[in-house]
């Protein structure tokens, strides 16, 4: 097969989107809850979808559409999840469609770090997820 410049290697298969979407709403969900407070869940989600709206269209593509894998278990297992999913997404676009890596994994480290600074200053909590994400995110 030939592949175009600009054009995506091979298209994601439907789980594949799934993992690459849930990815990257679980991360600023994961901010979100570092420090948990009712009216800033309001302004938090707000926030992680201003990077998401800066993005390319391919990049907007990737994380839209369709509902993302819900979380379950305790915190500690949401976040392992999470963590995971990160890792596995880096991995699907490396293989699959690597032109988009880099700024997939931008886009979802300015979403988390919008979410942390939305209600008020980032917390200690908050920066420390978003080191997690960040670690995640290289793999």
């Amino acid at each position: 097969m030939t592949e175009t410049p600009g054009q995506p290697a091979t298209a994601l298969t439907e789980d594949e989107q799934k993992t690459v979407r849930s990815a990257a709403l679980r991360a600023g969900a994961l901010v979100a809850q570092a420090e948990p407070g009712f009216f800033d869940t309001f302004k938090e989600s707000f926030a992680a979808s201003r990077a998401v709206k800066a993005a390319s269209p391919a990049v907007q593509k990737l994380v839209a559409g369709g509902l993302p894998e819900m979380p379950s278990g305790g915190k500690d297992e949401v976040r392992a999840r999470t963590l995971d999913l990160l890792k596995q997404s880096v991995g699907i676009l490396t293989e699959k469609t690597p032109e988009l890596v880099e700024e997939y994994k931008q886009v979802v480290l300015q979403s988390a770090k919008d979410v942390a600074a939305a209600a008020d200053d980032t917390s200690e909590k908050e920066t420390g997820t978003i080191g997690e994400i960040e670690r995640a995110l290289a793999g």
